[in-house]
């Protein structure tokens, strides 16, 4: 490892190191999102609410394939982080082999997994034609052209788990502003006139070219390691340790394309225009929360190195600045939504019962976002310590045997309340669930740095 990459990890100040380290993960993080949401703001110009809740449909699938991406590139970073924290550096090289070789065979199966489900998958969710034909046209577009998103998805954690954070901080930010001129030209009649297609085509447009962009970064000798195109290769042992961490990851990100789907079938009982509103106010609550996502990844390759090298005195620093800072964070961000929430929505609707719609759902979703990032650095914290069956229980605990039953149960009772209410009441179970699941790695985290005080 590069010495400048070691004095981040070891001896910078900690809120610089977080900070250099966030920046890029944060933008990783919501770049796909970002996307999503330009995309939703141009459609939303084009004033018609069946092509807005046509976005919705196929976004499970699109998350289904997205989620080989934090699977590989986690479980990857969290290898890197201790094999470099251990200084074991023969096993760094064959690490991203292994990562890369996985992520390229796992996106392939579930894209091609997609493709052939796509459509009855939307039909089952609702019977409205028109939204059908526009769901079917985005989805098999998007779902064709996933790999490019999960290979750079893969790459960005890699780089980053070494201290590489600047390149793909630059590229992406290229990549966003790339999206934001080919959507109008794609979509547009002054344009190629393509409605809905040309969203989906300009964010694979951009996918393709970060991948590409990403892979030259790796064949360089600009970084302290490498990976030649086409290398392929995977080490048992090692895929066994990305696996291990990764498939929390992949639980973690499954399960919501799972509730998603029966979230959208939920939502569709209340008529096209609920659907539009609820889809404009997730996109809104997802830039708040994929905010702390992106911060806590970027605390990951730090948590998975100290642990590795058991500094557990930086490692509970560390940790205690993301979690009050997060915190401070969201407490103001659920503030400024309460005060701001309408013209927020505004941005990406106009019909004025569509706006009302995706008010009520972000208001709602706010309720918890206090504690929204506890439950992550938890969660991370458990996958940095290689603890992937706590980190495993914890995914299907949030998505899966909380929310999944609360979206199914509450919209029967309360109606479109139930829908507003579900996801925040699920966050709030779910984190006195990780603080219960986490607290042996707390307590030896917590006793560990007072060892090191006293032995001072």
């Amino acid at each position: 490892m590069e010495k400048d990459t070691t004095y981040l990890f070891e001896k910078e100040k900690i809120s610089k190191a977080m900070i250099s380290l966030a920046l890029p993960s944060i933008l990783v993080s919501i770049v796909d999102l970002i996307y999503s949401t330009v995309n939703a703001y141009f459609v939303g110009r084009l004033n018609n609410s069946a092509m807005l809740a046509s976005m919705d449909p196929s976004s499970s699938i699109m998350m289904f394939i997205e989620s080989v991406g934090a699977c590989v590139g986690i479980g990857g970073a969290s290898c890197l982080g201790r094999y470099l924290g251990a200084k074991k550096t023969d096993k760094v090289e064959e690490t991203v082999r292994t990562s890369m070789t996985l992520c390229f065979l796992l996106s392939v199966i579930h894209m091609v997994l997609g493709f052939l489900i796509v459509k009855p998958f939307i039909m089952w969710q609702t019977d409205d034609p028109e939204v059908i034909r526009y769901a079917t046209q985005y989805g098999t577009v998007s779902i064709f052209t996933m790999v490019f998103m999960v290979l750079r998805s893969t790459t960005v954690h890699v780089l980053r788990a070494v201290g590489d954070v600047k390149y793909s901080t630059t590229v992406i930010s290229g990549s966003v502003l790339l999206n934001i001129i080919l959507d109008p030209f794609f979509m547009f009649d002054w344009g190629l006139n393509l409605g809905v297609v040309g969203a989906a085509l300009a964010t694979a447009i951009c996918n393709f070219v970060t991948c590409v962009l990403c892979f030259l970064r790796l064949q360089s000798s600009r970084t302290s390691i490498s990976w030649r195109l086409f290398d392929f290769h995977v080490d048992k042992g090692i895929s066994r340790e990305i696996l291990r961490v990764g498939v929390s990851c992949y639980v973690r990100n499954c399960l919501p394309a799972v509730t998603s789907a029966f979230y959208s079938k939920q939502v569709f009982r209340f008529g096209t225009e609920f659907v539009a509103g609820c889809s404009v106010g997730r996109h809104a609550s997802h830039l708040l929360t994929y905010f702390i996502q992106g911060a806590v990844n970027g605390y990951l390759p730090l948590a998975s190195y100290h642990y590795g090298a058991r500094n557990y005195k930086r490692l509970y620093d560390t940790m205690i600045w993301c979690l009050s800072v997060l915190t401070l964070y969201s407490v103001a961000a659920a503030a400024l939504i309460w005060l701001f929430n309408k013209p927020y929505v505004g941005l990406f609707a106009s019909d004025p019962v569509v706006i009302e719609y995706g008010c009520r759902y972000l208001k709602a979703y706010t309720l918890a976002l206090p504690v929204y990032a506890a439950y992550y650095v938890f969660t991370v914290s458990l996958q940095a310590a290689g603890k992937g069956k706590e980190s495993m229980i914890l995914s299907m605990a949030r998505q899966g045997f909380i929310y999944l039953p609360i979206i199914l149960i509450l919209p029967n009772l309360f109606n479109q309340t139930g829908v507003y209410l579900a996801q925040p009441l699920s966050d709030y179970l779910t984190v006195a669930a990780a603080l219960f699941l986490c607290w042996p790695l707390l307590s030896e985290i917590y006793h560990g740095s007072k060892a090191v005080k006293t032995t001072r």
